[in-house]
């Protein structure tokens, strides 16, 4: 629900570069209009409530077994994700996760869709940090993370003029850079980096991978529900991420020895755009797993006078 209504967002610039945008999911053709309404969706969402064309697609959640979830119909949904077609209606690519809640932002899939590079959103906080050999600046492609929401880290590596830095596939007498990002709750997966140039080291005999000049890598990261419960809240207001960069920086002449540097991006935290009756239905669940818990812990003791 959250993608769909920042899709909406990002309709003017999808519906520019010629795309059109159709949602569907086995809800019922009274609730797609009612969220529709409620959110001002524009755009076409579908009901496909036997799931057939789910099926069709080859996309239905077969992890999820009938009859499965007391309190959410969860039997017949399909696994999150978009496909992306050209003008005939060929699949051109696709975006999907095995976790049903799981899913790209809405601004890191338009970015996908269209194929550009993600840009720090102008309400997102900025991390900064620097040395005198290249400075990092880091953003989110969104102003906030939501659970399970995958939004793009940017990381802008400025190197200083006449200086180069190693990239992957450097030989191993030389530090190639890497970006590690953690935090407390937050799921960071591989950084993408841009494609390097190749330096010819005629002395060497061998061209070795470097960046120069400005370099852009996109990292996508997610809140968990270590810091973001479905249905509860917020028991956080943002989460600290720290964003470490390792490289190693050399001229014409000579090399430094290997070095890093540091910052930390301070992330506001929000909720979903939750369906009806979701917070009754975790309120549910935490009940019951509490009562399980009670059970067990009372069926693994005994009264010592017996």
């Amino acid at each position: 629900m959250t993608q769909l209504v920042q899709l909406q967002s990002a309709l003017p610039t999808l519906h520019g570069a010629g795309y059109e945008v159709y949602a569907i999911s086995n809800d019922t053709v009274e609730r797609l209009a009612e969220f529709a309404e409620r959110h001002s969706i524009s755009f076409d969402l579908l009901a496909d409530e036997d799931s057939g064309v789910i099926r069709a697609f080859g996309i239905m959640n077969t992890l999820v077994e009938p009859g499965e979830g007391k309190h959410m119909r969860w039997y017949g949904i399909p696994y999150p994700g978009t496909f992306i077609t050209d003008a005939n209606g060929t699949i051109v690519d696709k975006d999907f996760h095995q976790h049903h809640a799981r899913r790209l932002s809405g601004p890191a899939l338009a970015h996908r869709v269209l194929g550009t590079d993600p840009e720090p959103h102008r309400d997102a906080p900025m991390a900064t940090t620097a040395d005198a050999e290249l400075s990092v600046a880091a953003s989110l492609t969104d102003p906030t993370l939501r659970l399970e929401v995958i939004s793009m880290m940017t990381v802008e590596i400025d190197i200083a003029h006449g200086r180069h830095i190693y990239a992957a596939g450097a030989p191993q007498a030389f530090t190639p850079v890497g970006l590690r990002v953690e935090g407390t709750g937050v799921r960071a997966d591989a950084p993408i980096w841009p494609v390097p140039t190749a330096l010819s080291m005629a002395e060497l005999g061998m061209e070795v991978p470097v960046y120069t000049g400005k370099v852009r890598v996109s990292v996508p990261v997610t809140a968990t529900s270590e810091i973001i419960r479905l249905g509860h809240g917020l028991d956080y207001d943002r989460a600290e991420v720290t964003i470490t960069c390792s490289y190693q920086s050399c001229d014409e002449y000579a090399c430094a020895l290997p070095t890093t540097v540091q910052t930390t991006l301070c992330v506001p935290l929000e909720t979903l755009v939750e369906p009806p009756g979701i917070q009754s239905y975790a309120d549910r669940v935490t009940r019951e797993r509490t009562k399980a818990l009670h059970q067990g812990s009372s069926r693994g003791t005994h009264d010592p006078h017996d």
